[in-house]
């Protein structure tokens, strides 16, 4: 597979999803830090929804809108999954953030970051994650002015490679793809990374096609059993 070109119509460019909304930081509008415990969460919206109640403000109307993003946090914050689910989005975002603020972008910045995203993705549920958080934070440390870079300096490509496809491993076939097509590109001649990539686009294509179509085929097992109790 040369010049990073591959013998699959599903490497293809995709325009994937805008980025998504910038996040909203749950432990701050409550006051809290990340570390707080439940009874801690608990006590602080009790402490604050009683303080920008609309019922105790009736004209202050910066109070009612406080106090709907107080209900909001602590929707989230008091429910175990949705809590996981945001702390991972938190952690990507603060990620995104800092190579946003960063001076001097340098290939090795740009490896040092990828490591540090897959030593995090190792420690995730990649099932319950959130795909396009994980998209936009890798987008972003493959943007167009790192890629250009990282093509004129291909010493650390390879492990920048590795450790992006180590940490996309269970994405969402519509994230994955656009991640492979820019991968591909910062290692044009080494036939192993390009399979790996390769093979890494199917299975999330494969995965892809056993979400859409499983319901349909439950119904149709579901039928021939009902029709097999029938005639026997």
């Amino acid at each position: 597979m040369p010049d990073g070109k591959f013998p699959n119509k599903h490497f293809t460019r995709y325009i994937c999803p805008m980025p998504a909304a910038v996040l909203k930081d749950y432990y701050k509008t409550l006051e809290l830090l990340p570390t707080a415990t439940l009874d801690e969460v608990k006590k602080a919206y009790r402490t604050l929804a009683f303080k920008y109640h609309p019922d105790t403000n009736p004209d202050n109307s910066f109070a009612h809108n406080h106090f709907l993003e107080i209900q909001e946090a602590y929707s989230v914050l008091s429910h175990e999954q949705k809590r996981r689910k945001y702390d991972e989005e938190r952690w990507l975002n603060g990620m995104a953030n800092r190579a946003k603020e960063q001076v001097v972008i340098s290939p090795a910045w740009i490896l040092a970051e990828a490591q540090k995203l897959q030593k995090h993705m190792a420690t995730v549920d990649t099932y319950r994650m959130s795909h396009s958080s994980l998209y936009d934070y890798v987008m972003l440390l493959l943007e167009d002015g790192h890629m250009a870079m990282l093509r004129n300096n291909v010493d650390e490509n390879p492990a920048i490679v590795q450790a992006v496809l180590n940490s996309t491993r269970h994405l969402k076939h519509q994230y994955m793809q656009p991640i492979a097509d820019r991968i591909a590109l910062l290692v044009p001649a080494d036939n192993d990374l390009l399979t790996a990539i390769y093979k890494q686009s199917q299975r999330s294509y494969l995965m892809a096609l056993w979400e859409k179509y499983m319901p349909l085929l439950i119904v149709v097992v579901a039928l021939l059993l009902c029709l097999l109790m029938v005639l026997y």
